[in-house]
């Protein structure tokens, strides 16, 4: 197998385990067991949530506010409404889109005492939150219809007689208006609620689109506790500590937002797929994915059973470093181990560069990590010129909801740009001007570089660099042990790569989901471990073909931004947004 069709094959296979990752799960059906989630059984309070638009003080709200009531009687909860009003920021707003401004927000509350042997009703109880309301003309399926019935199908299948503590439902109103409802129930302007300090445990359900995979995206700080609990009872988990620490530093809010300023422990689980669903008038129960309902209630009802099962809450711990892998397990550390890690990792790169120093010179080391820094610094400008391009021609910025409907197009975008620079640095420096080890030791430099400086600034991101650095190392032992070009030592190199590419590329795709809209150069910094760890597999280009197919690749992108830039506003766009 020459060193291309090693390259290609590689990059197929991170692509297919990517893609196995990254599908929902089957929805179970509605006669699936009592204690397990069914979205099956879900999807029918969404469609009796989301039939229609459902804005604050809106008749039909009302409609979804007595079905829901329904519901939690026949669930066994006691419930009362809680009216507030609205500040005069949200009353304006909701005037903007054509209702009443002296419209008044309703909170739903309901409990429901566990009375298992041994139960405390004076123990600190575990509590649900979504919002019921949804944006002026969207039925509001994904955002948030998806949350609340998540809730209600966890506490249908975790019966009263297995919670040792109360288990609390708050279903807010006015989230859409400036998370009014839920800062209204934590009292973060006035009196809270009287159940608010009952919540020992929060988690809050929430949606950004109608598919995909669902993930826990946000904790309170003091989160050591709380991801050993994730890490061992949820069976197939989706969350990372690089996108908490990102998400901590967007401008963005959900109701939990003034819970975590309140001081309450608490999970946030949403997804962010499909994003053209996002507050859009197509955003009917129909359009979602029941599989993304299966994920989001699979995971929600795993934490909170074992919540309401053991005789103690997680406590405030030191913050974790954690990622999911392909969601079959977890890994969690304290952030010095990561410290430990790269500790390791330097030892390894430099025992297996020691070992092999007759066979390169230090000016070709230092040659590819400048290679790896120019692939950077040339990916991230052509990123930022494609993505400009892909902008209306009638103004600088785009819709906003127009462009969540065309990410799928502006990832493709991305990651043909993405690979045209990667071409390009093949052709421009050919592998056979330096050793495959000082092609790796080189880039594996400026990822070390990434990874120390993400521990020290970004600990919980830290795993972004220094897991690709250990597969790095990694190969470095395999190449120092077995010859190069052996067929054992390919295969090694190939699983390897396409490994971690593909979990990579997980984050990368989750990435782009979250702020592909508006910074796709946001994913660069991957540069630097990708070329890292396809530098064992570089092939050996003309300059002619690479630059050639580079432009190609290059040209592809720019067709696509093109396609978005000149295309008909998306029929998705929400009502409010519409020109």
């Amino acid at each position: 197998m020459n060193r291309t069709v090693t390259l290609l094959v590689t990059l197929g296979g991170a692509a297919l385990i990517g893609w196995l990752a990254a599908a929902t799960p089957t929805p179970l059906p509605m006669d699936a067991p009592a204690t397990a989630f069914s979205a099956m059984r879900a999807m029918g309070d969404i469609r009796a949530i989301a039939s229609t638009p459902h804005a604050t003080g809106t008749p039909a709200l009302a409609s979804a506010r007595a079905h829901l009531t329904q519901r939690l009687t026949a669930l066994g909860f006691s419930w009362r409404t809680v009216e507030f009003a609205l500040p005069a920021r949200a009353a304006k707003r909701l005037r903007t889109w054509g209702g009443d401004s002296l419209a008044t927000g309703v909170n739903i509350i309901a409990w429901r005492r566990g009375t298992a042997p041994g139960a405390d009703s004076a123990a600190p109880a575990v509590a649900l939150m979504a919002h019921y309301d949804g944006v002026w003309g969207s039925p509001a399926a994904a955002d948030d219809a998806f949350g609340v019935a998540t809730a209600l199908e966890i506490a249908r299948a975790i019966p009263p007689e297995t919670q040792r503590r109360d288990l609390i439902l708050v279903l807010t109103d006015a989230e859409e208006l400036g998370l009014v409802g839920a800062r209204a129930f934590i009292g973060a302007e006035g009196t809270p609620d009287p159940l608010a300090s009952r919540v020992g445990v929060m988690i809050n359900l929430e949606s950004r689109g109608g598919g995909g995979l669902t993930s826990m995206f946000q904790t309170s700080r003091a989160n050591g506790a709380l991801m050993q609990l994730y890490r061992e009872v949820v069976r197939h988990p989706a969350a990372n500590s690089i996108a908490v620490s990102i998400y901590e530093r967007l401008p963005n809010n959900t109701d939990l937002t003034p819970v975590l300023e309140a001081g309450v422990r608490a999970f946030n689980i949403a997804n962010v797929g499909d994003a053209r669903l996002y507050h859009s008038p197509l955003a009917t129960p129909d359009a979602i994915d029941p599989g993304t309902v299966q994920h989001m209630g699979d995971q929600a009802l795993d934490l909170t059973r074992a919540l309401l099962t053991r005789d103690a809450l997680p406590v405030e711990a030191p913050p974790a470093v954690f990622s999911d892998v392909f969601g079959l397990t977890m890994l969690a550390y304290a952030p010095q181990t990561g410290w430990f890690v790269l500790g390791v990792c330097v030892v390894l790169l430099g025992g297996a560069a020691y070992q092999q120093r007759a066979s390169w010179r230090a000016g070709s080391v230092f040659g590819a990590a400048g290679e790896s820094v120019a692939v950077m610094l040339v990916g991230g400008v052509l990123l930022w010129a494609v993505n400009r391009l892909s902008l209306t021609a009638i103004s600088p910025e785009a819709n906003y909801y127009d462009r969540l409907a065309a990410l799928p197009r502006l990832e493709w975008q991305a990651l043909l740009v993405l690979l045209a620079t990667l071409v390009a640095s093949i052709g421009v420096i050919p592998a056979r001007q330096r050793s495959v080890q000082a092609g790796l030791l080189g880039t594996a430099l400026v990822t070390l570089a990434l990874a120390v400086s993400t521990q020290q600034l970004l600990p919980g991101g830290g795993p972004l660099f220094t897991w690709p650095l250990a597969a790095a190392a990694l190969s470095l032992v395999v190449m120092s042990a077995v010859a190069v070009e052996a067929t054992g030592t390919r295969i090694a190199l190939m699983l390897i790569a396409a490994t971690t590419l593909a979990w990579l590329g997980g984050f990368a795709h989750f990435l782009l989901l979250g702020v592909g809209a508006d910074l796709p150069f946001a994913v660069v910094p991957l540069l630097a471990p990708t070329a890292m760890l396809l530098a064992p597999l570089r092939p050996s280009w003309p300059r002619q073909a690479a630059l050639m197919t580079s432009g190609v690749l290059l040209l592809g992108a720019m067709a696509l931004a093109l396609w978005v830039r000149l295309d008909a506003l998306a029929p998705s766009v929400a009502v409010y947004a519409s020109p």
